[in-house]
């Protein structure tokens, strides 16, 4: 599982590429039972798609799923915001190392951590690695100054909850209109 999940996260599989199990398991040099066993695994995390009948496939993501996703990974940003356990400082704390030239990804996954809570952790996870393709393809086109997430760390290390509120809403604006040109990027 560890190996297909870090070929998934690292790009390596196309969205609506067939999974060859046989081809899989002499890479990792495994027999292909636990390979098909990985599969059907990282089918029910949502990683991989079962096609019944037709085998395993990497998912392809429309433009909805990708603004659901999004949509996902706001409400879970907003429940970590009213979960900072230790106050407000751990949560300053956490962002205060986040390197803004990393991506908003980085903030999210701090913002996230720092919740303490593990349902909602594991749940982003899991939607992070969902949106694996449409990320690596937000990467790499984001503002690389750094300035957006750089607003964001410092409206949280000042306290200014209603200020990150609205970066974090404009920043989502942004990106749910940018899904078609990260789809056509993450495909290639």
């Amino acid at each position: 599982m560890g190996a297909v999940r870090q070929f998934a996260e690292a790009g390596r599989f196309v969205p609506g590429e067939a999974l060859v199990i046989t081809e899989l398991a002499a890479e990792v040099g495994l027999s292909p039972t636990p390979v098909r066993e990985a599969l059907a695994c990282l089918a029910g995390e949502g990683l991989i798609e079962r096609r019944r009948g037709r085998g395993y496939f990497y998912p392809e993501l429309t433009t909805a799923d990708v603004i659901d996703l999004f949509e996902l990974q706001l409400a879970f940003l907003h429940a970590a915001l009213t979960l900072h356990p230790r106050g407000l400082g751990s949560l300053r704390k956490a962002v205060s190392g986040v390197d803004p030239l990393e991506g908003a990804q980085a903030l999210f996954d701090a913002v996230v951590a720092q919740s303490a809570n593990a349902a909602l952790l594991s749940a982003h996870r899991r939607v992070a690695r969902r949106l694996g393709p449409v990320l690596r393809a937000e990467r790499t086109g984001e503002d690389t100054s750094g300035d957006t997430v750089r607003r964001m760390i410092d409206a949280l290390i000042q306290g200014r909850l209603p200020d990150l509120l609205q970066e974090l809403a404009a920043y989502h604006d942004q990106r749910c209109a940018r899904v078609a040109a990260l789809l056509t990027q993450a495909v290639r």
